[in-house]
């Protein structure tokens, strides 16, 4: 219950605070998903979110300029193709990106924003840390709980005696 309030809370927050700020607040999530699907193991899933999506974004970015500087009919379909088995070589075999669904996060989210890849990565990075936040305020949360919440099964005894 802890982690389930604090990542209500969080992301209200970002909800509020991501567009008056110039970010997109959608990719914030696309962010902190994929720090959450790493497992949220804190500061190292936290990294290696943010290098998976940096590498997803400039996979996308590279598919993009390629389709518009080489003019080649259905290119986008050609650079698409090619660019997405780098990115399945990448997750796959290199370290510290080897986490498939960030690049692939990072990189459809590129054709999301039109590519305007400073603000999606500005995004993306505060939503890794919106994830590893939410991590940390549950932790809080749960320490706080049993701090100053009735134990439950203290609860529990002295209603059976």
């Amino acid at each position: 219950m802890a982690s389930i309030l604090a990542t209500g809370l969080l992301c209200g927050l970002w909800t509020l605070i991501s567009t008056p700020l110039g970010l997109l607040g959608w990719a914030g999530f696309a962010g902190c998903t994929t720090y959450f699907t790493l497992g949220a193991g804190g500061s190292k899933d936290m990294r290696k979110a943010m290098l998976c999506n940096i590498a997803g974004v400039s996979c996308g970015m590279l598919i993009i300029i390629l389709t518009n500087m080489t003019g080649i009919p259905n290119g986008a379909a050609i650079f698409s193709g090619l660019v997405t088995c780098l990115m399945c070589i990448l997750g796959a075999k290199v370290l510290p990106i080897n986490y498939t669904p960030g690049i692939f996060m990072g990189c459809f989210a590129t054709f999301a924003a039109n590519g305007d890849w400073f603000t999606l990565l500005l995004s993306l990075l505060c939503g890794s840390v919106l994830g590893f936040s939410c991590t940390k305020l549950g932790e809080i949360f749960s320490i706080w709980a049993q701090r100053f919440l009735p134990k439950h099964d203290q609860m529990v005894t002295n209603k059976m005696k």
